[in-house]
């Protein structure tokens, strides 16, 4: 793996920080917003192990759950 490569992670286990960990060919990453069970791509940014951005879910874990949509209410003075 190089940097800017794009691979698929299945996420096993959760870090302290809160990432997702999977590996890919002997390598362990972390990856920012990614829960156990997702099938996620992502974008290799560096060769030390920094959590990495989610680009896509390819999979999502069947625990995720949607974020509902945020509703503005109009001021009342």
């Amino acid at each position: 793996m190089q940097k800017n490569d794009l691979v698929t992670v299945a996420i096993e286990d959760i870090g302290v920080g809160g990432e997702g960990i999977g590996k890919v060919d002997g390598y362990t990453l972390f990856i920012k917003d990614a829960i156990i069970g997702d099938v996620v791509e992502a974008k290799i940014m560096k060769e030390i192990p920094l959590p990495m951005p989610l680009s896509v879910i390819l999979s999502p874990s069947h625990t995720r759950k949607a974020v509902p949509a945020v509703q503005t209410m109009p001021m009342v003075a």
